[in-house]
């Protein structure tokens, strides 16, 4: 820090540009460290029996690794019929029953977008998609989206 001189005769240590600059890049290098912006891995379905199933055993797991955690920003559903009466996909976590769902989509209203931490996977959680009601679709149904990824234990640092 450079030194000063002020009126009296007394020296005063005030940071320079520079310094400040250092403190406030190092500050913010901490504040971003670990978070990263990842595309979802894409998930697709057949639809059978007027019904589909989006999850694990077509796709592998899609969540987090061992360790992380993720917040979901974005997801959309494509290749549902929309119209009237149109398909409808409920978005669940790990399991497709005795849990209400995270959120539903339809063939009219096919992608949202979520805030920081509105919907959140820790390690061992995975996304899971299933029709609800009669599918009337029949082509491949794809999910694809967005997240943010950060180790488990700065999941606080997306509250800022």
């Amino acid at each position: 820090m450079a030194l000063q001189l002020v009126r009296g005769g007394g020296e005063l240590d005030i940071p320079t540009r520079e310094e400040i600059a250092a403190v406030v890049s190092a500050q913010m290098r901490e504040m971003y460290r670990g978070v990263k912006w990842l595309r979802l891995p894409q998930m697709t379905g057949t639809p059978a029996s007027s019904a589909v199933l989006i999850d694990e055993k077509a796709n592998g797991p899609v969540g987090p690794e061992q360790g992380y955690a993720w917040s979901v920003l974005r997801v959309v559903i494509d290749g549902m019929t929309s119209g009237t009466t149109p398909d409808v996909i409920n978005m669940y976590r790990n399991a497709a029953t005795g849990q209400p769902p995270l959120w539903q989509f339809n063939g009219n209203n096919f992608g949202y977008t979520f805030g920081n931490l509105a919907v959140v996977l820790l390690s061992g959680d995975f996304l899971k998609f299933a029709s609800v009601g009669t599918f009337a679709a029949t082509g491949t149904i794809r999910v694809t989206g967005e997240v943010v990824e950060v180790p488990a234990e700065m999941l606080a640092k997306l509250a800022l």
